[in-house]
């Protein structure tokens, strides 16, 4: 039976995915797609309106069925997490978004509700935890790991070896050159280069990437 892929946001990110997931493993195979859930942050209404589908609802009072799939397209990593632990309360199911032009090696491991936007990639006996972004063209190198709730955008790149924790946020054009250790917790600026280490909770930019 066909199950019906309901997108978490409704904001530009969430409407990217609506293309993104047409393009991905699994569309009018395994799933469709149903419509939108409303975060908690309400949009103006010419927003909504660039829906492609439905609004369903919001995610506290959505009823779950029995065919339903999720992905939870926010770029807010702790918004993702909060939203995603109320639909699985209520017995839902999240899938990996993974785009046909992504490249994931197959000694790669992943937990469940992460998104793979085109052109991204996770490399040989890389490692992700659940509900990570991978925006166009980014992605991890061999042997880097990263955690839960994180956030790549478009070409932010962890090199080989690189460690990242929980809710790290790169964006665009951030890179960790390879060994690099970061913390959980942490926001790494535009077109910022982490050299070495950063610690849990700080906010870095420049080249090399320091605090700020």
């Amino acid at each position: 039976m066909l199950k019906h892929l309901v997108i978490i946001g409704v904001g530009g990110f969430a409407r990217e995915c609506y293309w993104h997931a047409q393009g991905s493993i699994g569309y009018d195979e395994d799933w469709d797609i149903k419509g939108f859930l409303d975060g908690d942050v309400k949009l103006k209404s010419e927003e909504y309106e660039k829906l492609e589908l439905p609004l369903l609802g919001d995610v506290d009072g959505y009823e779950v069925q029995p065919e339903d799939v999720f992905i939870c397209a926010i770029g807010n990593g702790m918004a993702r997490k909060k939203f995603a632990k109320t639909i699985m309360r209520k017995g839902g199911t999240f899938i990996n978004l993974i785009h046909k032009t992504a490249m994931i090696h197959g000694n790669a491991k992943m937990g469940i509700g992460n998104i793979f936007c085109p052109y991204t990639h996770l490399q040989d006996h890389a490692v992700i935890g659940d509900f990570v972004v991978c925006n166009n063209r980014s992605g991890l190198g061999h042997d880097a790991k990263l955690g839960s709730y994180s956030s790549l955008m478009s070409n932010a790149e962890l090199c080989g070896f690189v460690q990242a924790g929980e809710n790290t946020y790169w964006a665009t054009n951030a890179v960790a050159v390879p060994h690099s250790k970061i913390g959980d917790n942490v926001y790494v600026g535009v077109n910022s280069s982490v050299l070495k280490r950063v610690k849990s909770g700080q906010t870095v930019f420049g080249n090399p990437a320091m605090p700020i």
